[in-house]
């Protein structure tokens, strides 16, 4: 559960999953393109294999770039979280407008965040995990550090 180590990629032809720990108890994925139903197996079964090893989990989930997901994909996520519920301390999710119905979210039990704006989002991610801005995106690092250099 170490947000020091890099994220993991898993891919095929439709499309893309990133994710791992951008801080400490904090989990992230970003769903790229499309989510077919054997990548969306794969990354459920890496998801509960991470959740099995872990006391506890916040987990973010971006899919602002996601096109398209095959159906099975979404049920084999459902069935990893509903599996170990319990562990997940909350669940925050961004999402496109009508992409999941009232009944699946509420499947997914309390506390739970859907949302379609991505500011809401991005700074419950950032106050809930202020490393992960360095982790999603290190160029951010590299500007801080050229606007504040160290002085001697």
């Amino acid at each position: 559960m170490s947000y020091a180590a890099p994220l993991e990629l898993l891919t095929d032809a439709s499309g893309s999953v990133t994710f791992g720990w951008v801080d400490q108890g904090v989990f992230y994925a970003r769903f790229s393109h499309g989510l077919s139903a054997e990548l969306g197996a794969a990354y459920a079964n890496r998801l509960r294999a991470i959740v099995q090893a872990t006391p506890s989990i916040r987990y973010f989930s971006d899919a602002r770039a996601l096109e398209n997901y095959d159906l099975l994909a979404r049920s084999a996520f459902l069935r990893a979280v509903m599996a170990q519920r319990r562990k997940f301390t909350s669940i925050d999710m961004l999402t496109w407008p009508g992409d999941l119905s009232p009944a699946v979210v509420a499947s997914l039990g309390e506390p739970i965040l859907v949302t379609c704006d991505p500011v809401v989002f991005e700074t419950r991610l950032f106050a809930t995990a202020p490393r992960a801005r360095w982790k999603l995106d290190p160029k951010s690092e590299a500007i801080a550090q050229q606007r504040w250099p160290l002085r001697r």
